[in-house]
């Protein structure tokens, strides 16, 4: 795989992901964090698993796989939804693309022959129950294929430039194409705008130079894929490395709502139904921190707690540079687990720290602002 263009290679920190090496950071990591807040950020995310998979029974069998209802998208249309295990916990997220009758299945956690696999071993598990699938194919487009993300609050005038007005028009969670073995998807787990454009390399490679040119007239930052890390301190998302050690649960994580519950059948259906219908015992919320002393540091895993009860514990923390203030995500129990509460403290080993709970998302993103119809970042700059 060679990499997009690289002005100043000697900047470049690069990382694996998923087993491909990628760059983690091109420039300041604060550049970075308020380009996908402010302007545009142009990214490789070249690291997800892009599979497709077709025939007759393809449907049946990815609304079996997937814990949302595959029967609420149409035609160019997408669905955010999990990958669960027999236990109800989450093994991953993903997207899927229905274009007309194949799908094809956007994984930032695994690649694209791990989730191949997964696939492939639920229709030999459902075969083994005497079910079988119709599949013309379950196949791996990586490396052939790669993934450019662009994010901000302007990022879809900069794309509009190139590919024209229908991207402005392009709703939420749908997609269309820019030519062949291309095509552009509209997401946003971050709260900002943000389009993925996934296809062929040598295809991409050339729109990467386009988008590149107007990164003058745009303020576009080219970062790497550790941007993520700041963004979603403030936005979360799925993210096994933050949850693995303490929950997959999506109830308890609060993920409750990327499961079709009234499907007929799913993987994890009744693990999870007993658990709706019982409750959980912890339950995710944030909080933002009032202060922290000199010597004092947040460290995952450290206890909450209210009065001399142990409540819960930090699995995330980190500094809102929108906020001007630190942040985490805390796992508490269900009886606790309120927002507008400031009667716990953080128990770090050099003192407790005080902090409010508060509801997730923890910022109000610009892009919630922003209207394509009537704002421009250009006449934003004349008007200056």
């Amino acid at each position: 795989m060679k990499y997009f263009n690289i002005k100043k290679t000697e900047d470049v920190i690069f990382d694996t992901y998923n087993g491909i090496t990628l760059p983690k950071y091109y420039s300041d990591r604060c550049d970075t964090y308020f380009a996908v807040r402010n302007t545009v950020l142009m990214t490789d995310f070249s690291h997800h698993a892009i599979v497709n998979v077709s025939g007759d029974d393809a449907w049946r069998l990815l609304n079996y796989f997937i814990s949302a209802d595959l029967s609420t998208i149409r035609d160019e249309q997408l669905l955010y939804t999990l990958i669960l295990n027999n236990n109800g916990n989450i093994i991953s997220d993903l997207y899927i693309i229905c274009d007309n009758e194949s799908y094809f299945l956007i994984c930032e956690w695994m690649n694209s022959e791990q989730l191949c696999r997964l696939i492939n071993e639920c229709i030999i598990d459902k075969a083994h129950c005497g079910e079988q699938y119709l599949i013309h194919q379950v196949m791996p487009l990586t490396p052939q294929w790669r993934m450019i993300c662009v994010e901000g609050p302007y990022s879809w005038e900069i794309l509009s430039e190139i590919f024209g007005m229908d991207i402005i028009g392009l709703p939420f969670h749908e997609f269309m194409y820019i030519e062949n073995d291309v095509l552009i998807m509209r997401v946003g787990k971050h709260g900002e705008y943000c389009y993925y454009i996934i296809g062929d390399e040598e295809k991409l490679s050339k729109i990467w130079e386009s988008i590149s040119q107007l990164s003058e007239k745009y303020d576009l930052i080219i970062g790497g894929v550790g941007y993520l890390k700041n963004i979603r301190i403030e936005n979360p998302c799925w993210e096994p490395e933050v949850y693995n050690v303490f929950s997959r649960c999506p109830i308890e994580l609060q993920m409750q709502w990327a499961i079709g519950y009234d499907k007929d059948e799913f993987i994890g259906q009744d693990e999870i139904k007993k658990r709706s219908d019982i409750g959980v015992e912890q339950q995710i919320v944030g909080a933002r921190i009032k202060g922290i002393g000199e010597n004092i540091e947040i460290n995952i895993g450290d206890p909450i707690f209210y009065q001399q009860q142990n409540i819960g514990v930090v699995i995330d923390c980190g500094l809102s540079y929108s906020l001007n203030d630190y942040i985490a995500r805390v796992l508490l129990k269900y009886e606790f687990a309120y927002v507008d509460i400031d009667d716990y403290v953080i128990r770090t080993k050099n003192g407790d720290v005080s902090f409010i709970t508060v509801s997730i998302p923890f910022i109000n993103n610009l892009s919630m602002k922003i209207s394509p119809t009537e704002d421009s970042y250009l006449n934003k700059n004349r008007d200056k």
